[in-house]
């Protein structure tokens, strides 16, 4: 038993994997297997199994789970590596434009401090703030011992449809909550957070760990609310423009979000994307296995998946290609495990498609060029471009018929058209334009 189980066993009530997932997931969540039932959606688990392919690869499957639960019995018998999100999903797709509700806000913890002479001082400090409402933890439903870290869940009384604004809301939300979470006080890694999105997958209770241990769930709480949840930040940080699931149906969602209505249900549009040539994808794999760093390596394989997603890039083949750098991974002391992989894998959804270039390479710590001038100043570059477009163009027409750059102003006005709840540092991330730009068209109409 490891020293996290060890404390939360001495103070807290353990509950099976199916007592956990049941309350997690009321009867009536998901569908009854086998029948079709409109407005009834399912979860998604992922295995990781150690059966192999005939590329070397190990084989990954992905269980849908019916409101009976039964295919938890099975996964749970085997000892395999299994992530799952506390969230139904439409289809059988893991990505956030399919998501649908979510049942539970969940956190992962990891680094928590440990010493010879208090080797609970990082837990102890986690629920004395846990209990002294000055401080800005609010107390968990369930607090899961994954072997070397804690799942921390927040399980709601009704399930938060996932519309877009509210998913960003709650993308917000979470990224407050963990800072605290991994405060100096609690964690060694505090300088090195781990910020994960909200529909991010994690250990399935009752299946095996790092360490050979099963996951384990305490019930350390009551069910929340989001007003519950909202109670502890500013205004600035809480999701604001949500309903529980009980109270909006499709159509009333279609009259209070139009525009979401007709482009993600009508239309299945994704969100605004930026996609890439495919040669980018096979450029980018070449460069990890002759670039990488063993402290980026998680890093390297998540860039790779958004990098997939941008281009088209099966999920099948980024999987392939993922799980085939292991081995080369392994060259180094520090293992990296088929686990690490498929949380890496987190980055193959559509909620990363304008994740800026610069970040992918600072996430990597591998340099990445969006534009080569052959050796040219920027000021000469832009002289010659603008030469070859003015003589394509004739000089007379180009600037009138809508080409060119956008006015720093309408990019600034449509992001925030797109981003209604948007803050001004989002806006300076997407765009990529510079913060006194952002700031001086921001209320200008």
């Amino acid at each position: 038993m490891s020293y996290l189980s060890d404390y939360l066993y001495q103070y807290f009530d353990e509950v099976s994997y199916k007592e956990f997932y049941r309350d997690v997931f009321p009867v009536g969540s998901f569908e009854q297997k086998g029948v079709f039932e409109k407005g009834k959606y399912n979860g998604i688990l992922v295995e990781v199994t150690n059966e192999k392919l005939n590329s070397g690869k190990p084989r990954v499957l992905r269980h849908t789970i019916t409101d009976d639960l039964e295919k938890l019995d099975e996964v749970v018998s085997r000892d395999n590596f299994c992530l799952m999100s506390p969230i139904s999903y439409a289809g059988k797709t893991r990505d956030s434009s399919m998501a649908r509700e979510l049942y539970a806000l969940a956190f992962d913890l990891d680094g928590l401090i440990s010493t010879d002479k208090s080797p609970y001082s990082g837990i102890k400090e986690l629920f004395w703030q846990i209990e002294n409402t000055d401080y800005r933890i609010p107390k968990p439903t369930y607090v899961v011992s994954s072997g070397t870290g804690l799942h921390l869940y927040y399980v709601f009384e009704k399930p938060i449809p996932l519309f877009a604004n509210v998913l960003e809301q709650l993308e917000v939300y979470k990224r407050k909550l963990t800072w605290f979470l991994w405060h100096d006080s609690i964690s060694t890694l505090h300088d090195k957070i781990q910020y994960e999105p909200v529909c991010q997958g994690f250990r399935v209770v009752g299946t095996i760990t790092k360490t050979g241990e099963r996951v384990r769930a305490f019930k350390t709480g009551p069910k929340v609310t989001m007003e519950y949840m909202n109670s502890y930040y500013p205004d600035e940080f809480q999701v604001k423009e949500f309903t529980y699931k009980s109270d909006l149906t499709l159509d009333q969602a279609k009259e209070k979000y139009p525009k979401w209505y007709q482009e993600r249900i009508i239309e299945k549009k994704p969100k605004n994307t930026w996609i890439f040539n495919r040669r980018v994808y096979d450029r980018w794999l070449q460069r990890i296995q002759t670039e990488y760093s063993v402290g980026h390596r998680y890093w390297c394989v998540w860039v790779l998946a958004v990098t997939a997603m941008k281009c088209g890039v099966s999920l099948d083949e980024l999987e392939r290609d993922a799980f085939g750098l292991i081995e080369r991974f392994n060259k180094d002391e520090n293992p990296f495990t088929k686990e690490d992989v498929l949380a890496a894998l987190e980055g193959y959804d559509s909620a990363w498609f304008t994740y800026p270039v610069e970040k992918m390479a600072y996430r990597s710590d591998i340099p990445i060029e969006k534009n080569k001038r052959n050796g040219r100043k920027q000021k000469d570059h832009v002289k010659m471009m603008n030469l070859i477009r003015d003589e394509i163009n004739q000089n007379k027409t180009w600037n009138k018929i809508g080409n060119g750059r956008k006015p720093k102003k309408d990019i600034v006005q449509k992001w925030r058209l797109e981003h209604p709840n948007g803050k001004k540092a989002e806006c300076i991330r997407d765009t990529g334009l510079t913060k006194p730009t952002v700031y001086k068209w921001w209320n200008n109409q």
